[in-house]
């Protein structure tokens, strides 16, 4: 009876790893969705987790085993986009204001304008400035 229920519970265990493996790539495959690392004011960085923009909803989707998604309606701030260190690698930061508080996401360079989402003029960064005109001399 006991190696009955031991069975039962080991594969129990197994499908719940499978459903919440398989919900975990149909998030991350979603198009716009990147990889990203929160940080609230005076808290450390947190594990990397995955996050998308759905209008003007971010989705972030956190927990190694279950499926924890959160929902903010967030806004990125207008000092825009920078570089930031964290943890000894240079990542690409936002600070985003909710109805709450005030969050600093980062990421790769390489998924900057996912992580500004529908405010895409704050990507970019790094542009040259215009020129600047000269004065016609009669």
């Amino acid at each position: 009876m006991t190696m009955l229920v031991l069975f039962f519970l080991v594969g129990l265990v197994l499908v719940a790893a499978g459903r919440e493996r398989r919900n975990r790539r149909r998030f991350a495959e979603d198009l716009g969705t990147f990889r990203c690392r929160i940080r609230r004011r005076g808290r450390r960085w947190s594990r990397w987790m995955w996050a998308r923009w759905s209008g003007e909803l971010l989705v972030i989707r956190r927990g190694p085993v279950f499926d924890r998604t959160l929902r903010l309606a967030g806004v990125v701030l207008p000092e825009g986009v920078r570089r930031r260190r964290v943890r000894k690698r240079f990542l690409v930061a936002v600070r985003i204001r909710t109805a709450h508080e005030v969050l600093e996401m980062a990421t790769e360079a390489a998924s900057r304008t996912e992580l500004v989402g529908p405010y895409l003029a704050a990507a970019c960064i790094d542009l040259p400035q215009a020129p600047v005109r000269r004065r016609h001399e009669n």
